[in-house]
């Protein structure tokens, strides 16, 4: 028997379309994903420092070298002394704290403090003659303005709270033992800060390695291109150190009237005497240097009470 052929069409028809919907349905591949994107933003100076500050050098061991370096004794126990002067004026967040405190200490070690002024006085006469005030003053003006470096400031001013607190419970004897060690915490807050420095240098570095560090300008109205106008003449660099910005004030009591112009000039450094503290460590001024006579030794007025 045999079926008309518009029939066995549609038979057949049907039968390759049942057939098609027993097949196993072909896999979609999902898209390939766009490349992921690496950011291009240039790094930042932290701490919204300057972008052109320049780290202290570094000594042999990799440590920053800073005008506290190699201090012992009275030396040590008086570079403590000004950083906290520092922190008494220069920590309005501590909301008085640091004046009390720093007041405290004069209360408690006013004759230590005394003894190692008196102590160094000595040692830079014998060693520098009529010049022993100004070179004194030179290391002084660097240990203020490092102790008063802006970025650090915050953990700083927590750190001064903190030796002050254990300064105040010692012992004359115990203060002597302990200055050193209270020096290298006071100067941490700033190691710190160096070191996050040179971070920023050496991403800043491999981000112009990359992308370069050339940015064309558009200006505001009219498109015009800025780059076809000739750009300033470029800024000497900052000392090492220094803050290339509004330069760093002295604390109250080392601002003094300066020398008369006609002074003579300071004769020669005497010859040193056995057993008496070496010279000033060479460092990078990291602010203008100013001469000023020998620093009082006053309490900060405290904050008036509310």
């Amino acid at each position: 028997m045999f079926l008309p052929r518009s029939l066995s069409s549609r038979l057949s028809l049907l039968a390759l379309t049942a057939l098609a919907a027993c097949a196993t349905p072909v896999k979609q591949v999902p898209p390939t994903p766009p490349p992921a994107v690496v950011p291009t933003v240039m790094p930042t100076p932290p701490r919204n420092s300057a972008p052109d500050m320049v780290p202290p050098d570094k000594d042999e061991a990799g440590k920053f070298i800073t005008p506290n370096r190699d201090s012992q004794g009275d030396q040590a126990l008086w570079h403590v002394r000004m950083g906290l002067n520092v922190a008494a004026l220069g920590c309005p967040e501590t909301n008085g704290q640091t004046r009390i405190l720093y007041n405290q200490m004069l209360t408690v070690h006013g004759a230590s403090l005394k003894r190692a002024n008196d102590t160094l006085e000595v040692s830079y006469q014998q060693r520098y003659g009529s010049s022993a005030i100004r070179m004194r003053e030179v290391l002084n003006t660097l240990v203020y303005n490092f102790f008063a470096l802006p970025p650090a400031q915050k953990a700083f001013c927590q750190k001064a709270v903190a030796t002050m607190t254990i300064i105040n419970g010692l012992t004359p004897e115990a203060l002597a033992a302990y200055a050193p060690k209270a020096l290298d915490e006071l100067e941490q807050p700033f190691r710190d800060f160096w070191a996050e420095y040179e971070d920023y240098l050496r991403r800043l570095e491999e981000w112009r390695k990359r992308f370069g560090a050339t940015v064309k300008l558009v200006g505001p109205v009219g498109g015009d291109d800025l780059n076809d106008h000739e750009p300033p003449a470029p800024t000497a660099p900052a000392p090492m150190g220094q803050v290339p910005a509004t330069p760093m004030q002295r604390p109250s009591d080392m601002i003094l009237p300066d020398a008369p112009a006609s002074a003579p000039a300071p004769a020669a450094p005497a010859p040193a005497v056995p057993g008496t503290p070496g010279a000033p460590p060479r460092v990078v001024p990291t602010q203008p240097q100013v001469q000023a006579p020998k620093l009082p030794l006053q309490p900060v007025p405290a904050p008036p009470e509310t």
